[in-house]
């Protein structure tokens, strides 16, 4: 792991020094974007992608400064899922321990994050896809967990799909291991949005614009308190963000300026701190 200052001076242009293989990487004015780029294997997540994708995440999410954090594939492929020519008795147990670190960071991100899904996401690209904090897919994009007929099955669906979609579907999902097209994954809150293809990017970046004209910190604090409040029990949850509202959201200046530009009736001015 890069030291602190190192990552933080890494990320200030588009595209970070270090090599990367399987992902890209661009930061630009408090949005990350990065894009799986293995495009000969339908994005497909192998253990070098996946560690790409866990060490850049734990090195944006060190930058204070940025807010959102989009992933995207390609036009024909988010993600095909793991990849089956490292799915062998001597490396699956690394894959599968990898693709877990990865959904665990995202899911403890203070980063607000966006999936845009073009094509497929199956298996563990849908799982991916779905356990960021919005998704949005195009029409015609195909989602599911086919994992049952090739005598597997998902490792992170059943933890996240029954917040999203209930447990029926989410049984649905993992043991009929059927594809969905976007409009009925939409239906079902699978994903957020789906929308025609021409449409989508314009879509998303409009979301990402509107995400970064709210307070930095505030945004942050909010995406960690909601995602920490949502694994507690339902009173330990509420003292939990009772305390992050009382003793952290009431130290930031942000959160001062905004209850005093709601009382004079007027916009905030964020200093981001």
């Amino acid at each position: 792991m890069c030291l602190m200052d190192e990552s933080l001076e890494a990320l200030e242009a588009p595209s970070s020094p270090k090599t990367l293989n399987n992902i890209r990487l661009q930061v630009d004015n408090g949005i990350a974007r990065i894009a799986l780029d293995r495009p000969e294997a339908a994005n497909a997540l192998n253990l070098a992608a996946l560690e790409e994708i866990h060490q850049t995440l734990g090195e944006l999410d060190l930058n204070e400064s940025l807010k959102v954090v989009v992933f995207t594939g390609s036009d024909q492929a988010f993600s095909s899922g793991l990849d089956i020519a490292e799915h062998t008795d001597e490396s699956v147990y690394q894959l599968i321990e990898t693709f877990h670190e990865v959904i665990r960071r995202v899911t403890k991100l203070e980063l607000v994050s966006i999936s845009v899904v073009k094509g497929m996401a199956l298996g563990a690209g849908c799982e991916l896809a779905a356990v960021c904090d919005f998704c949005f897919a195009a029409e015609g994009a195909k989602l599911g967990q086919p994992e049952l007929k090739a005598g597997l099955f998902p490792t992170a669906a059943p933890m996240i799909y029954p917040r999203l979609i209930g447990l029926r579907r989410t049984y649905e999902m993992i043991l009929t291991g059927r594809t969905y097209d976007a409009k009925e994954a939409e239906g079902i809150g699978l994903i957020t949005r789906v929308m025609a293809p021409a449409q989508l990017d314009a879509e998303v970046e409009k979301w990402t614009q509107f995400l970064k004209s709210f307070s930095t910190p505030v945004l942050r604090l909010a995406r960690r308190a909601t995602s920490d409040a949502v694994n507690l029990p339902f009173e330990e949850g509420l003292r939990h963000l009772e305390s992050v509202y009382l003793n952290q959201l009431m130290s930031i200046e942000d959160a001062k300026e905004g209850v005093l530009a709601l009382r004079e009736r007027r916009q905030p001015v964020w200093k981001h701190k």
